[in-house]
Order: structure tokens, then C-alpha cells, then sequence
């Protein structure tokens, strides 16, 4: 075995350990096993919502896109922005609805906001169709990276099948409370391998970042204007990087995660401090532009990379000794295991205490939710190993794709919290309309408009239906809203 998969495969087993020993002497039950019993601190769930949001888009999908595509890529840093100041005011607020309610997953604060188990149950479903592809992302991310690093020594599916049964073990066992340790190495290993690899592949192949930039402009200059080598202009860049930015926190996966905060202010905290993790994605853009402008000057050597998002590892092999490789793999393999992990471990808790407890079957106590979420965790693993293995796609698709579909709550959930017009009957049909319009403008062969993100138009028309709908509908019950507008007010913040 190479030096790169001894220290990428002792990193996965040395994560492995500390993600099932987080959960021992622990007592099993539903609020610990989904939301680790609301008790992460500043750090444990800096470090959790860091890992859970930079995947292997942001280690794989960054590169292959600045290569393939160019300056486009740079919406990624964008949305950031938006979604994190969106995130200083949203947050805490879900925060201290969370541990009012004893809610446990998304559907159940729009369950409640709007006394509908129909619109819980439904937002469950889109929440784990949606989930799939974000998982098939990080599935084929992690097993590239590993491919990649070994340089061909072992193939990908060998890779991803010993990446998930390992993160299916300590979720399997420690719930959340794993996943948090689990990301809290995986943190800092992927700052280390995001902050320095684009520094040094620029400076291996142009002696620095300055002169890399000066030769891509020569060679080629549609890689760094709008519209850029994919054509992607103004208008998918803005509808793109707005979209992204309102559907950030709209992952079930994360939302989950903010109710595992010990305090809401531990959550404004992170609001104000997650910003920096963007400066990691930074480096990770130069090597795809680095990547670009040293296959515009050496044909040949594009001509081994493959597909886009192999881009960043290919240069690697080619321009670093294997122990450096190896720990940029790791890092990789971090990015990709640790958002899985809340992925895999949300998908079962929407899946047993709102597609099962509050609604098939209603006679569940929460002991056998958790229990049932626990099984779910190797069966959602084996759904998305399915799809990534018979149907790849590259990972930027996949997480647009996903993105858009998610946003489609946004309206709901943002509404819910600082207006009291929204109807059930109003976001029911708002995201109903959203996925429609998605579908027809992603797969059903129509055009979006000015060319815009179609989940954009779907986001639009879903606003414009929310509030149409809610202009002649029953409204929500004045005690259900005085009982939100009691805790969500300013003395009981205080």
C-alpha cells in the first residue's frame, strides 16, 4: 500500500474511532441521537457547521468548475455572504424555537408553525429526495478523491465502500454527537489541505498565483470574464449565488444542527465567525485556474484529466511528493465524510419521526423513532451508493440540483418566523409550484427565462403563490401565532 492510502485510510480510521467512543456512555434517545441532546458549545458546533456545509463540492467541484468553466465558479464565495448574514438573524431564532418545542427536524417547526402534519409530512419527502443527490455527491466526491490521490491504486467504488461503512458505523452508534467529534478533526485537516493547495500548485507550475493569472489571461481570457468559457453570464451568475444563499440554511441537515446548539447565542456567535471557513475556498478556485492556464500551455497534460472534477488531483500527482498528496487527500476525504455523515443521519430522522411517527404511524413513541432512524442509517447509505455508482454526475450539477429543490422552503420557513399572513394552504401550493417550475425548466426541456437558475424562477413563482394563496385562505389560528410571536419576542430572547 502507498504512503498517500496509508495516511488517507489512518485518518478514516482514526476519525472512525472518535465518532463511535463520542457516543459511549451516552443515554440513547431520540433528542441525543438526532440533536445531541442540544448541548454543542462555541467550538464543537463551529467546527460541526463547517464541516457539515464544505463537502466535497468545496474540495473537488471548485477546481473542476474554475477548470472547466471559469470565473462563474466564483458565485460559490458569493452566496456565502448572503446566506451567512441571512443566518445571523434566522438562526438563533430557530435556535430558541427548537428548544422551546422539543423540535427535533425541519418539518416539525413548519408542522407546528402552521398546523399542518400534511405540509410536515411533505416537506419530510421533498427533504430526502432532495437529500439523495446531495449524498450521491458526496459519495462519488469521496470516492474520486481517494482514486485520484493513490493514483489509480485503488478504484473508487473500493474507495467509497470503505469511506461509508465507516461513517455509517459511528452513526449508527453516536447520532450526532459522533458526527460533531467525527467534524471537529475533519475541520482542521481540511483547512490545512483547502488553505495551502492552491498556493502551492500555482507556485510549482508559474512560480506563484501573480504570474499563473497573467498567463491564463493570455492564453485564455474568456476563462475570466462574464460570460465565461461555459457561458454563464450576469443573470445566472446573480439568480445562481441569490439562490444558493436563501436555500443555505434551508438543508434539513443543517437546520437540525442549529437545535443542537447549547444557546441561541452560540449560534449568532458562528453567524458571525463561519465567514472565515470562505476563505478557504479560495485557494481551492486558483488551482482550477492554475489547472486551466497550465493545460492551455501543455495540451498533453489536460489530456489525462479525465473529467473537470479530477482536475485538482491530477495536478497534484503531478506536481507534489505522495505524503503531501496524502494529506490533501485526507483532507478531501474529510470534506466528503463529514457533510455524509449529517446527511445520511437526517434523511433517517425525517424519515421515521415525520414521514412514519406523524404520519403513517401515529402510535410510535419518540424510543422507537430514534430506534427506527438508527436502522434507517446503512439502508439510506445503500440508496445513494446505488445512484452514485449507476448514475455519476459531476458534483457542481449535483449540488445546484439540490439546491434547488431545497430553496423551495425558504419561503415558508423565513415567513413563518417574521410574518403572520402565510397560510398552510399558502405554502403547501408555494412549494408545490417551486418544484413544478424546477422540473419543467431543469429537466423538461423549456429555457429559463433571461437564462436565470431555474430553481430562481421556481423560488419566484413560489413566493408570488405563497402570497396570492394566503390572501383568500383560512389563516393560522391567532393562538398557534401568539404562541410563536410570545416566544420569538424580544423579552423572551432576553
Amino acid at each position: 500500500m502507498t504512503i498517500t492510502l496509508v495516511i488517507i485510510f489512518g485518518w478514516l480510521l482514526a476519525t472512525t474511532i472518535v465518532g463511535v467512543m463520542a457516543g459511549r456512555n451516552r443515554a440513547f434517545s431520540m433528542e441525543e441521537y438526532f440533536v445531541a441532546g442540544r448541548s454543542f458549545g462555541l467550538i464543537l458546533f463551529y467546527t460541526t457547521a463547517a464541516a457539515e456545509i464544505y463537502s466535497s463540492f468545496a474540495f473537488l467541484g471548485l477546481a473542476g468548475w474554475a477548470y472547466s468553466k471559469g470565473i462563474s465558479i466564483t458565485y460559490a464565495l458569493a452566496y456565502g455572504s448572503i446566506s451567512y448574514a441571512i443566518y445571523f438573524f434566522l438562526g438563533p431564532r430557530i435556535n430558541r424555537l427548537g428548544k422551546k418545542m422539543n423540535y427535533i427536524s425541519q418539518p416539525d417547526y413548519l408542522e407546528d408553525r402552521y398546523g399542518s402534519k400534511a405540509l410536515g409530512i411533505l416537506v419530510a419527502v421533498v427533504g430526502v429526495v432532495f437529500i439523495v443527490p446531495y449524498l450521491q455527491l458526496q459519495i462519488m466526491g469521496s470516492g474520486l478523491i481517494v482514486q485520484l490521490a493513490s493514483g489509480g491504486a485503488i478504484t473508487w467504488q473500493t474507495a467509497v465502500l470503505i469511506s461509508f461503512i465507516a461513517a455509517v458505523i459511528f452513526v449508527y452508534v453516536s447520532g450526532l454527537r459522533g458526527i460533531g467529534w467525527t467534524n471537529f478533526m475533519q475541520a482542521i485537516i481540511m483547512l490545512i489541505g483547502m488553505g495551502s493547495v492552491g498556493f502551492l500548485i500555482s507556485n510549482h507550475y508559474f512560480g506563484g498565483v501573480g504570474k499563473m493569472f497573467e498567463t491564463l489571461a493570455q492564453i485564455k481570457p474568456s476563462h475570466l470574464t462574464l460570460p465565461d468559457t461555459s457561458g454563464n453570464g450576469l443573470f445566472w451568475y446573480a439568480s445562481t449565488a441569490l439562490l444558493s444563499g436563501l436555500g443555505f440554511w434551508m438543508w434539513p441537515h443543517l437546520f437540525s444542527a442549529t437545535y443542537s446548539a447549547k444557546s441561541e447565542h452560540i449560534v449568532r456567535r458562528n453567524a458571525v465567525i463561519l465567514p472565515l471557513y470562505q476563505l478557504a475556498m479560495i485557494p481551492v478556485v486558483i488551482v482550477g485556474f492554475a489547472v486551466a492556464a497550465k493545460v492551455g500551455m501543455d495540451p498533453a497534460f489536460g489530456a489525462r484529466i479525465a473529467k473537470p472534477d479530477q482536475a485538482m488531483f491530477v495536478a497534484l500527482l503531478d506536481s507534489m511528493p505522495p505524503w503531501i498528496v496524502g494529506l490533501l487527500g485526507a483532507g478531501g476525504l474529510a470534506a466528503s465524510i463529514s457533510t455524509s455523515s449529517g446527511l445520511i443521519l437526517t434523511a433517517a430522522n425525517l424519515t421515521a419521526r415525520n414521514i412514519l411517527q406523524k404520519g403513517l404511524k401515529q402510535d410510535m413513541t419518540d424510543m422507537q423513532v430514534a430506534k427506527t432512524g438508527r436502522l434507517l442509517v446503512p439502508v439510506y447509505t445503500a440508496v445513494a451508493l446505488a445512484f452514485a455508482f449507476l448514475a455519476p454526475s459531476m458534483l457542481v450539477n449535483l449540488l445546484i440540483t439540490g439546491y434547488s429543490g431545497i430553496t423551495q422552503f425558504f419561503p415558508g420557513v423565513v415567513l413563518g418566523i417574521f410574518s403572520k399572513k402565510p397560510t398552510k394552504a399558502g405554502v403547501i401550493s408555494g412549494i408545490l409550484v417551486g418544484l413544478v417550475a424546477l422540473f419543467t425548466y431543469q429537466f423538461g426541456g423549456i429555457k429559463a427565462p433571461f437564462g436565470l437558475q431555474p430553481g430562481f424562477v421556481g423560488l419566484i413563482l413560489n413566493f408570488i403563490t405563497v402570497l396570492v394563496v394566503s390572501s383568500f385562505t383560512k389563516p393560522v389560528e391567532a393562538d398557534r401565532l401568539q404562541r410563536f410571536e410570545k416566544i420569538l419576542s424580544a423579552e423572551e430572547a432576553a
